[in-house]
């Protein structure tokens, strides 16, 4: 075994430990249980951070499984930092620990499942393909963060209307705290969703000008940014707000998981 698959391994298993004491505190409370669950959350993203040191050297910057290990490290590490400086206006933010560790540790994993990646030919380099992968990066950050809070607004509401209102409601955020959180993460998600998806538009044309702009694989990247988009149009326009976009939210967060899986297997880059 290699020190960068013993590290990965490590990692796994910190974060599915980290995962079992977060949704232990959600169901079954505790202050003891939720301050270990941010302890070894910490831990967890210092052997991410570890592994990717380890693996610079045989990173590419056309791998989606590099992107994936970068993606889910950034995503942990925006949430820690998201915690830390939102902590005396919203207390109980670090509860949504146990929806953004599994969507980590799915990329993580996937990102484990390495194929062989061909170099981009030098007549086909171009400033488009870092800012493709930059932009999605940081897109899909901001989307996984936003499916995080509408999974906990869904659980949330369905505590209120059941009228239980101790135990998971009392643990998780408010509502309306909930909503807003959704909110700024899709409008800063969707303006980087949406040059994701010129940029790779325009690297395809340039990588193969006869073979069509958008494929099967990047339909379902243009399902999101409409879906994602009519979640920011509705709520602007129409003032949908609540339990639907929170849904329509998860439903483009889904579609933009399809799309990463298809790059894994494919074996592609980004």
């Amino acid at each position: 075994m290699t020190p960068a698959s013993a590290l990965f391994g490590l990692t796994v298993l910190l974060y599915v430990v980290a995962w079992s004491v977060e949704v232990t505190f959600l169901f079954r409370g505790g202050e003891s249980v939720a301050r270990r669950g941010a302890m070894l959350l910490a831990p967890a993203a210092a052997c991410h951070l570890a592994f990717l040191a380890l693996s610079i050297d045989d990173m590419h910057a056309t791998d989606i499984h590099q992107v994936l290990a970068i993606g889910s490290f950034l995503l942990v590490v925006s949430f820690l930092v998201a915690a830390w400086v939102g902590r005396a206006k919203w207390p109980k933010l670090p509860v949504l620990a146990a929806f953004i560790t599994p969507v980590t540790l799915l990329f993580f994993l996937l990102a484990g499942f390495r194929r062989g990646v061909g170099t981009v030919p030098d007549d086909v380099r171009s400033l488009v393909l870092p800012i493709h992968i930059a932009v999605n990066i940081l897109g899909e950050v901001a989307f996984a963060l936003a499916f995080a809070v509408a999974v906990a607004y869904v659980l949330q509401e369905r505590q209120l209307k059941k009228k239980k209102l101790t135990g998971l409601f009392q643990r998780l955020p408010p509502l309306e705290t909930l909503d807003t959180l959704g909110f700024r993460l899709v409008s800063v998600g969707f303006p980087l969703l949406s040059l994701g998806v010129v940029s790779g538009a325009l690297w395809a044309v340039r990588l193969d000008p006869s073979a069509p702009a958008i494929g099967a694989t990047q339909t379902f990247g243009l399902i999101a940014w409409l879906m994602f988009g009519g979640v920011l149009l509705l709520r602007i326009a129409a003032g949908w707000r609540g339990r639907r976009a929170a849904i329509g939210t998860m439903l483009g967060f889904a579609c933009t998981c399809v799309l990463l899986v298809g790059y894994v297997v494919r074996g592609s880059g980004a």
